[in-house]
C-alpha cells in the first residue's frame, strides 16, 4: 500500500504488529493477553474521573482459548453508565444493572466477542474490592475464567492495577501484585483534595436497591470442562511482543481477504436477489424474516431474610421451557439433598427451604426433551451468630390509677364517739367515671356491730363527695374503681 510519508516521499507502509500486554506467570494455569487499545482507553476513562473524584467501570471483552493451559484474550471494553446515586463510587442502582444486562445480551448476539470480566477505578482507601463488587461477581462472574480488575490512579504514582478472580471455596483473592497501568495522570490544581475525602456538600439520596440478577445465559448446550484454579499466582504484567494464537491470526487474515471480494460478492447477490424475485409466481410474497428468540436466564437467587430461606428463579427462563425434570440440589457441609420441582413450583418460581447451618450452596439443574442440560449455582453464608431480631414492641397498654384531689372527712356524731374504743378501720369501694367523680360506693369491711354499721354509712356518706383526676390509658381518661380507707377513732 503506497503512502505519504512525513518527509513528502512516497513509500510503502509495513504492517503494523500490536504488542499485546501479556500477563503470563510461569507455572500459572492461565494465561491474559490485553490489548494495547483497551489498556489507553480504561486508563484514560479513570483518570479523567480521578480529576472529578468519581469511579468508573465497564465490561471487558474478549475470548477465552482453551489449550493446555486456558488463555484469556481481552480485545475490547465497554464503559457501563452511572449516575452514582449512592455516592461518587461505582455502585449500580437497579436500572443501571438492567442496562449492564442488556449491554452484555448485545455483546452475546453479536457472537463476535464474549464477556470475559469487569473492571473498576478505585479512589477509596486501600487497594482491595468492596461489597457491592461481590454482588456484582457472585451474580455474574464467579467463573473461574472471569477476571476482576481494580485500577487505582494516584497523583503522584500515575496509574497502578490489579487482577483479582473468584473462587468458591475461597471468595475473592488478588491474581499477582500490583502493577503499571497507563501513564501518568494530570488533575487541575484547584482540585487538590485529600484523596481519600468526599466533598462535604454533595448530598446522597438513599435509593432501595433492588436484588442483582444473573448476567450469563441459562443454556449450556453440552457439560463444559471446568476451567483451572486462578491459585497461588504470582505474575507480572509487562509489554510482549506476542500476538494472538493461531486460529485468532487465520481469522484475522480471512477478513482481509473479505474486505478484498467483497463488492464482488454484492455484485452477485444483487443480481441473484434480482432473478429469484422475477422467478418468483405472482401473488406469492416473500416470508417475513424470523427474528431471533429472547433468551431468558434462570436467574437463581435466595432470599435469606427469615428463618425460612426463599429459593427463587425466573419462571419464563427459556430453559424451563418444555423441560424434561427441573431438581434442586441443597448441600449443606457433606450432606447434599435433592428435590424434584413440580409444575406448580416452576409457575410460582420460588421453593421454601429451612437450611440447618450457615453456609449452603443451592444448584437448580434443568433437563430438555433433548437430554441436554441447564443448570446455575448460587451460595449463601451468613454469620455462624446472626444478630437476633429486635424486641416486639409492646402493645400492653400503659394505667394511669386515679388521683385523689378532694378528700372529704366522714362526720360523726358527738354522742356516737364516746362508745369508738381503740380504731375502727372501714373500707369503702368506690366507682369513679372518665371526669373524676364517684358515681357508687360500697363498703367492703364486714360490720360485726349497729356501731360498726353506722361508721360504714358515715364513710360511704364522705366517699360519694370525693372527687379524682380521672385514669388514664395510653393518655385517654377512662372510668376505674379504688378502695378508700377510713379510721375512726374516739
Amino acid at each position: 500500500m503506497a503512502s505519504e510519508t512525513p518527509g513528502g516521499t512516497t513509500g510503502t507502509m509495513d504492517p503494523v504488529e500490536l504488542q499485546y500486554l501479556e500477563w503470563d506467570p510461569e507455572g500459572s494455569p492461565v494465561s491474559i493477553h490485553m490489548h494495547p487499545g483497551v489498556v489507553d482507553g480504561i486508563a484514560h476513562d479513570a483518570a479523567e474521573a480521578f480529576a472529578a473524584r468519581l469511579e468508573v467501570g465497564g465490561l471487558l471483552l474478549g475470548r477465552v482459548v482453551a489449550g493446555p493451559r486456558l488463555a484469556v484474550w481481552i480485545e475490547r471494553y465497554q464503559r457501563v453508565s452511572c449516575e452514582h446515586r449512592f455516592g461518587r463510587q461505582f455502585i449500580l442502582d437497579s436500572g443501571e444493572i438492567t442496562a449492564l444486562e442488556e449491554s452484555a445480551a448485545n455483546i452475546l448476539a453479536g457472537g463476535e466477542l464474549a464477556v470475559v470480566g469487569f473492571y473498576r477505578s478505585h479512589t477509596r482507601p486501600g487497594f482491595q474490592l468492596e461489597e457491592s463488587d461481590f454482588d456484582l461477581i457472585r451474580r455474574y462472574f464467579s467463573d473461574p475464567s472471569d477476571l476482576i480488575l481494580l485500577i487505582k490512579p494516584d497523583r503522584a504514582h500515575g496509574i497502578s492495577a490489579q487482577f483479582q478472580a473468584w473462587d468458591a471455596g475461597r471468595g475473592s483473592h488478588p491474581v499477582g501484585g500490583e502493577f503499571p497501568f497507563g501513564g501518568r495522570i494530570e488533575v487541575a490544581a484547584e482540585d487538590d483534595t485529600e484523596e481519600t475525602g468526599d466533598h462535604e456538600n454533595i448530598a446522597v439520596p438513599t435509593v432501595q436497591r433492588e436484588p442483582p440478577r444473573r448476567l450469563v445465559p441459562d443454556y449450556v448446550p453440552s457439560p463444559v470442562e471446568p476451567a483451572p484454579s486462578l491459585y497461588g499466582l504470582s505474575p507480572n504484567f509487562v509489554p510482549n511482543d506476542s500476538s494472538p494464537p493461531d486460529d485468532l491470526t487465520a481469522e484475522l487474515g480471512t477478513r482481509e481477504r473479505l474486505k478484498k471480494w467483497l463488492p464482488l460478492i454484492a455484485a452477485l447477490l444483487l443480481a441473484g436477489g434480482i432473478l429469484w424475485l422475477v422467478l418468483q409466481p405472482v401473488g406469492h410474497s416473500p416470508a417475513p424474516p424470523q427474528t431471533a428468540a429472547v433468551v431468558r436466564p434462570i436467574g437463581l437467587y435466595v432470599d435469606a431474610s427469615g428463618q425460612s430461606w426463599r429459593v427463587l428463579w425466573n419462571p419464563n427462563a427459556t430453559a424451563l421451557h418444555d423441560a424434561r425434570s427441573v431438581q434442586l440440589f441443597v448441600r449443606e457441609k457433606d450432606d447434599q439433598k435433592r428435590f424434584d420441582l413440580s409444575a406448580r413450583d416452576l409457575t410460582s418460581g420460588s421453593y421454601d427451604y429451612q437450611p440447618t447451618g450457615n453456609d449452603v450452596t443451592f444448584r437448580l439443574e434443568v433437563v430438555d426433551k433433548d437430554g441436554r442440560t441447564s443448570a446455575e449455582s448460587f451460595r449463601l453464608m451468613r454469620a455462624a451468630n446472626p444478630v437476633p431480631p429486635p424486641p416486639a414492641p409492646d402493645t400492653t397498654p400503659r394505667i394511669t390509677p386515679p388521683k385523689a384531689t378532694y378528700k372529704a372527712p366522714p362526720v360523726v356524731a358527738a354522742g356516737i364517739r364516746p362508745r369508738i374504743k381503740g380504731t375502727i378501720p372501714i373500707d369503702v369501694r368506690v366507682q369513679i367515671d372518665a371526669h373524676g367523680r364517684v358515681v357508687s360506693a360500697t363498703p367492703v369491711t364486714k360490720q360485726h356491730s349497729g356501731l360498726e354499721k353506722y361508721l360504714a354509712g358515715r364513710a360511704v356518706k364522705a366517699a360519694r363527695l370525693w372527687r379524682f383526676e380521672p385514669a388514664r390509658e395510653n393518655g385517654e381518661p377512662v372510668a376505674s374503681s379504688q378502695v378508700i380507707h377510713f379510721t375512726f377513732q374516739k
